[in-house]
């Protein structure tokens, strides 16, 4: 049996970090017309400006490493919001999706959610189809939409 487990993100994780936003993003540069080197400073200059932004935006989050029986294989970034959790950023290791350990985080965050009463919010990019159908499959509803992402939202159940 696996034990699948978050703890805060510590410096030593950069590196860990890294290679899953690389493993995640590089497809998206494969073809593009770039040497192996550009790529990779591509990457780390997207990876430093995506950990920069979310810093910055939510100030009081908590960003996670996600473990499965002790070895990081994802990331969670949870935001407390205006009456709200807002789910910044889940991503596990593309050698692992689909495995339904997403499932499983987003779950616990629901329970937490439910308990207090409280949606949890989230955007998708509107070219991340898997990433759509993953929240409509954990019950978000899109809420509204613009050029490039969803708005969405899960709401808790109400009380009987």
């Amino acid at each position: 049996m696996s034990t699948l487990a978050v703890r805060p993100a510590l410096p030593q994780d950069e590196v860990f970090l890294y290679e899953l936003y690389a493993a995640i993003r590089g497809p998206l540069f494969a073809l593009a017309p770039i040497t192996p080197n550009q790529r990779e400073d591509l990457l780390r200059m997207q990876f430093r400006a995506q950990l920069s932004s979310y810093t910055q935006q939510f100030p009081n989050s908590c960003y996670h490493v996600v473990l499965l029986d002790s070895k990081p294989v994802g990331r969670l970034w949870v935001a407390p919001g205006d009456g709200a959790f807002l789910l910044v950023d889940i991503a596990i290791h593309p050698s692992l999706q689909s495995k339904g350990l997403g499932t499983v985080l987003i779950q616990r965050l629901q329970q937490e959610a439910q308990n207090l009463k409280l949606p949890i919010r989230s955007t998708v990019d509107r070219f991340n189809p898997g990433s759509l159908k993953f929240h409509q499959r954990l019950g978000f509803q899109i809420v509204r939409e613009d050029l490039l992402e969803y708005y969405m939202e899960w709401r808790p159940a109400p009380l009987l």
